[in-house]
Formats: C-alpha cells, structure tokens, sequence
C-alpha cells in the first residue's frame, strides 16, 4: 500500500511539473512574439541594431520563432552581409521548410554569392512546393540561359505550361532560348502560337523586334501597329515604330512618335537623353527639326513635373536649340518643388551665366545668398559677374571686395587670387589704371606666376600710350611680365600677342615676327587685332604686299564682329600700305 502510495505522489509531482513547464513554454512564445512585433516596428523605421536586439530577444525566449531568423536575414541583406543573411534564411527554413518567401529569399542570395547550384536546387524546390509561382521558374530560365543551358531552359517552360497553360514566362522563355540558338522561325512560331491564344502586345512587340533584325520593315511595322492596337500606350511598340521611321529617315513619323515615347513617364530617363543626344549630333537633322525637336524634349520635363534630373537636362537641351525662355519656365517650375535645394538653386544659376541672362542672373543669386547662406562663397562671384556685364562696375568691385576679410580669415588664396584679377579688370573698365595695378599686385603677391595677371598688367602698361610717350622702365616692366606669361602659358595665343607686340615697341622686329606668327598659329587668325598688329610689323618691315593681306584678313574679321571704328581704321592702314607699294612699282 505503502508503495502505491509513493508511485501516485511520484505522478502527481510529474504533472504538476509538466504543466508548469507547458505554461512556461507558452508565456515564452507570448514573450517571443511580443519581441518580434518590436523588431518589425525598429525594421520598418530603419533601426539595424534595434531590429537585432529584439529579434534575438525573440529567439532567446522560443528557438524557433522562424520569423525572427528571417528579419535577421533582411537587415543583413540591408548591411550588404551575405553570409550572415544566408546562415539565417537556413535556421528559417529548418524550422519551415515550406515557406515561400524564406526559399525565394534565399535563393536570391545564392545568385548574388555566385552559389548556381544551390540557387537552382533551391527555385526548383519552389516550383515543386508552388508549381503555379512564375516566379520560381522565370529566375531558373534566367539561370539556365545565361549558361548556355538551353534544354533545361526549354523543359522549365514546358513544366509550367502544363501546371497553368499558355503564359507569358513560358512564351518569352521559348522566344529567349531560340533566339540564342538563332532559331528565328522557332522564336516568331512560339511567338505566334501564344498570341492566338492569348493576345498580348509584348509578343506582337517581341515580333516586331525579331522581324526588325531581319531586315523585313514592313512586317516589323505590322507587328508593332498590331501591338498599339491592343494597347495604344505600349511603349516598347511606340519605340520600335520610332526606329523604323528614323531608320527610314521618315523625320516627320519619326519625331510624332519620339515626342509620345519621351512624354511616358515609366520610361528610363537614360534612355530618353540617349534618344535626345543622338537626335542632336545629326547636324542636318537638328537644324531643319529644331522645334519639333524642343518640343519632344518638351515631354520629357511634363512626364513628371517634380523629376529634377528630367527638369535640369531638359532646360540645358532647350538653351543648346535656343529655348532659352522655356528653358528657364522649367527650372523655375522645379523650385517650386524642391525650395531649398542647393544643387537645383545651383544649376539654375549655372544656366542663367551660360545663357548670358546677367539681369536675371544678378537679382536671383542675390536673392539665393540670403535664402540659402551657406551658398555664398560661390554666388556672390556669380552675382559680381553679373554685375561686370552689366557694366555696374562699382557695384561688382563692392560685390567682390566684400568677401576679402572673409576670405583672408579663412586663407581662401585661390578664391582671392580670382578677386583681385576681377577687380583690376574692373577698374581698367572705369580707365582707372592706378586702382587696376594696384590690385594686380595683390594677386601677384599671392602667385607672382598668374599668367593671365601678368599679359593683363603687360598690355595696359603699353596700350593707349602713343609709342613716344611710353617709358623705358615701363617697357621693360612689361617685357619682364609677358616673358613670364609666355613661359608659363605657351601656346596661349593673346599671351604671344602682347609679348610681340611689346617687341615690336622696343624695336627688335625679328623676334616680334617670330611670336607673332606663333600667335597666329595658336589661333591668332581668328582675332583682328593680333591680325592688325602683325600687319603694322611687316609695314614696318616694308613687306607691303603681305602687310596688305593681313591687313585685309584683319579687316574682314572686324567686319565680321561688327567692329566699325575698327574696320574703318585697319581699311585706312590697307589703303596706305597699298598706296605706297603702287608709287615704289612706279619709280
């Protein structure tokens, strides 16, 4: 009785304790999902670490909370860990191996680690667990075809065709793998086939394209208006028509349909700016379809009004053909979209400088400092610039000046350097040469090598002084600079000019000849005044008949820039030398 006794007690303890323990487990499970709903609410807020830290809460609590494994796998896959997300997906799976996204998810990772059997061995499983996803079986014919493997490909299609039909991934796989084996008539029969039983604009596409690398237009066409018939938007059929009719030089179908392709906003935007770049190196085309032209890039600013890529290189193409106006409506639209971005603020002042639209240029980038400050070390350049071309010359020096201590405190040489050169500049403008040299000196001070510096200081010593009045010291002053130019920028033709100009002024005729005909090899000929300057050498070296022919070359530049003082002097200079060469035949 005694020992009945104790076994029933033994019982009683047993179950006591197994209850306790089936409690315990369950309050964990609670405890474990709890953690795992705090892990999603971290995931989606993009918190990597907390996101851990409650999953392997989650895990310490129920090993098999598979979910938890999973979002470990997707935060690694975020962190670019593809060996922690692998080892994850694998503890998921083992706890459910039936589950169609922990298996597609792994099988993804697996193609990215180059794992081909595994991700094959993985997708097939898939389609053995899921046998109508088309998904598991579009990513085995994109294993199978890039390797070559064209029957597993073929059989792909083929075991799913028999779970759910005629289908799209069955088609295009069969009209893939022909087109590999460059078996047409295969690929258009597929095509074909799967088109009368179920009509679809991406077959009738696809035959367009087969029909258009055979050479047979005609049907291509056919194909693609079939195609547009089922689906007038379709824009893989309005691209293909577009290629035909350029091909065909067919501008005016050409550019109707380009217009439609540029203004789908699904479209890839690198592929429209590749279809505009192309349109615009064809120097015929572009000159007799420039509206029509402005007008497609047109639909590619309206596609998506707030895309700034689209906004930014469409209004750099409209100023290429001249649109300046509508070209800058469309980078005024886009800042009403995106206030307060720098880079759009910028490119907008970039395309007011490039397009020579001073007023505007000024006022907007006066504005753009005091609404975004941190931009002003570089827009009140732009807004002194402005100012030159103005001619508001006090106003740009003040504009300049006015960062100096800034840029002083902050040891900004490069940008002072700029400054000074700009100020001289300017009050050479304003014909107050003291002012101009002594701020050339501060720039030379900063590099006494500043090319541009240094012809700028050399030319203004010397010009508009008559040759009598000119110093020795200031001769030599500007030699000594120009020679520096030269050495430092050779092949810059105005550099050449000054130095031979200035030799010409001292007297050695022979060198001045030597760098002045480098000046106009390095692109002299295209400046009258270097023109003029060398044909006042050869006078004075009494070479008459060449003197006469540069001095017209000089004179029909002038004329060209519209330079009617200029003209009118150098065609005085022509008539003399050409006069005194007539009276010595005579004698």
């Amino acid at each position: 009785m005694r020992r009945f006794l104790i076994v029933y007690i033994c019982l009683l303890v047993a179950c006591a304790f197994a209850q306790k323990m089936q409690a315990q487990s369950v309050a964990d499970i609670a405890k474990s999902d709890s953690c795992l709903i705090e892990a999603q609410m971290a995931y989606n807020l993009r918190l990597a670490e907390q996101t851990k830290e409650f999953c392997n809460k989650a895990i310490s609590f129920n090993q098999n909370n598979d979910a938890a494994y999973y979002l470990l796998a997707k935060v690694a896959l975020v962190e670019d860990n593809l060996k922690e997300a692998e080892n994850n997906l694998l503890r998921a799976v083992s706890i459910d191996s039936a589950n169609y996204y922990y298996l597609s998810t792994l099988g993804a990772v697996y193609i990215e680690t180059k794992d081909i059997l595994a991700a094959i061995k993985t997708f097939n499983k898939i389609t053995e667990l899921f046998p109508t996803r088309k998904e598991a079986y579009l990513n085995l014919v994109n294993l199978y075809i890039p390797r070559g493997q064209t029957d597993k490909a073929l059989e792909v299609a083929d075991r799913l065709e028999k779970k759910i039909g005629v289908n799209e991934v069955s088609t295009i796989t069969r009209f893939r793998t022909y087109s590999m084996l460059r078996d047409s008539q295969s690929a258009i029969k597929a095509l074909k086939e799967a088109d009368s039983v179920m009509p679809n604009p991406t077959y009738k596409s696809y035959l367009g394209e087969l029909y258009y690398d055979l050479g047979k237009d005609s049907l291509a066409l056919e194909s693609f208006s079939n195609a547009l018939i089922e689906d007038p938007d379709y824009a893989p059929a309005l691209y293909g028509k577009m290629q035909i009719y350029g091909k065909n030089k067919n501008y005016a179908l050409y550019l109707s349909y380009l217009k439609t392709f540029l203004g789908k906003n699904s479209e890839n935007f690198s592929l429209k700016k590749s279809l505009i770049e192309q349109a615009m190196a064809n120097p015929v085309f572009y000159q007799e379809y420039r509206q029509q032209l402005a007008d497609c890039i047109l639909e590619i600013t309206k596609a998506d009004p707030s895309d700034s890529s689209a906004a930014i290189s469409g209004a750099i193409y409209l100023s290429r053909l001249g649109n300046t106006k509508e070209a800058e409506a469309i980078l005024n639209n886009i800042l009403k979209h995106y206030p307060g971005d720098t880079t759009i603020y910028m490119n907008l002042v970039s395309f007011l400088y490039g397009t020579q639209n001073w007023e505007r240029l000024e006022v907007f980038a006066d504005s753009t400092i005091t609404l975004l400050p941190d931009l002003k070390p570089t827009l009140f350049m732009y807004k002194g610039l402005s100012q030159f071309h103005l001619k508001k010359y006090d106003d740009a020096i003040k504009t300049f000046l006015s960062e100096e201590k800034f840029l002083k405190k902050n040891k900004d040489t490069l940008s002072l350097l700029q400054i000074y050169s700009i100020v001289g500049d300017m009050f050479h403008s304003k014909k107050d040469n003291a002012s101009c040299f002594k701020y050339y000196n501060k720039a030379l001070k900063l590099n006494p090598k500043e090319a541009g510096v240094l012809n700028n200081y050399a030319w203004y010593l010397i010009s508009n002084t008559p040759k009598e009045q000119l110093r020795k010291k200031d001769l030599d002053k500007a030699l000594a600079m120009s020679r520096t130019a030269v050495e430092v920028s050779p092949g810059e033709a105005s550099f050449l000019d000054t130095y031979a100009w200035i030799l010409y002024l001292k007297g050695d005729f022979a060198q001045s000849k030597k760098y002045f005909l480098q000046a106009i090899g390095y692109g002299g000929d295209n400046n009258y005044g270097i023109l003029e300057r060398y044909a006042d050498l050869l006078a004075k070296l009494k070479e008459k008949d060449l003197a006469a022919f540069y001095y017209k070359k000089a004179m029909l530049k002038a004329i060209e820039e519209g330079e009617l003082d200029a003209t009118e002097n150098i065609q005085n200079k022509m008539q003399r030398v050409q006069a005194e060469e007539t009276q010595l035949n005579e004698q």
